[in-house]
């Protein structure tokens, strides 16, 4: 499939010309060069929202999806995380709020799944720095 993007501008005549052109295959940015995708979009890791199927869709456009796993259990999270490899190859991660009940536990499940981009908030977590980094060259 071919996206376009439609530019409308005003003409002389109060008409309005229509210029198509294909969109670029890529971009290149900061946060395309880090996490190794065509367009610097995040979908952030929104809980009820950020499932497997939207995080796999945007990180297969070109983006980054993150999946939310703050409403997760750890073997939900597991389960998760193996369904969007299942839907993508390209780049994806999880957001975890630290102080949270439960989200230490769902960060060791991504670290153990080796999930290339983990977002941590709200909490000490260099300990996911040091092996996400260490382990596997993820991103935090």
């Amino acid at each position: 499939t071919i996206t376009l993007l439609v530019y409308i501008t005003p003409s002389h005549h109060h008409r309005h010309h229509i210029t198509m052109a294909a969109a670029p295959s890529s971009i290149r940015t900061r946060i395309t060069s880090l996490f190794q995708c065509r367009y610097p979009i995040i979908l952030p890791g929104m809980s009820w929202i950020s499932d497997p199927t939207l995080v796999a869709a945007v990180s297969n456009a070109g983006g980054v999806g993150i999946l939310a796993t703050g409403p997760l259990t750890p073997p939900q999270t597991r389960h998760a995380i193996r369904e969007i490899r299942s839907r993508t190859t390209s780049p994806f991660g999880i957001g975890t709020t630290l102080l949270m009940p439960g989200a230490s536990e769902n960060a060791k499940v991504a670290l153990e799944e080796r999930v290339p981009i983990v977002n941590i908030s709200l909490g000490k977590g260099d300990w996911i720095a040091e092996r996400a980094h260490g382990e596997y060259g993820g991103k935090v």
